[in-house]
């Protein structure tokens, strides 16, 4: 019989991959916390199916304004930023 090269995962292993998870912490770093290989951290996540955790661009960017042009539809911010020939 051959010999395991993993160990199992534990409810306290499980319990800190969720708090990481919901802080945002890079796969990468969640292994080296655990010591695992990120992939076995990324199947661990697949297999409990754990969120990311508060979603990034609600964190750091602003809420598109809209901008409306003169005699159409109002648009986005970003519709106005990527026109730039149109200014």
């Amino acid at each position: 019989m051959t010999k395991r090269t993993y160990k199992d995962w534990t409810p306290a292993d499980d319990a800190e991959l969720v708090l990481l998870r919901e802080a945002i912490t890079p796969t990468k770093e969640i292994a080296k916390v655990l010591k695992r290989t990120p992939s076995a951290v990324a199947n661990r996540i697949s297999i409990l199916k754990l969120p990311m955790g508060i979603k990034r661009y609600t964190l750091f960017r602003e809420i598109p304004k809209i901008v409306t042009v003169q005699g159409s539809q109002p648009k986005p911010a970003w519709w106005t930023s990527m026109m730039w020939w149109r200014k």
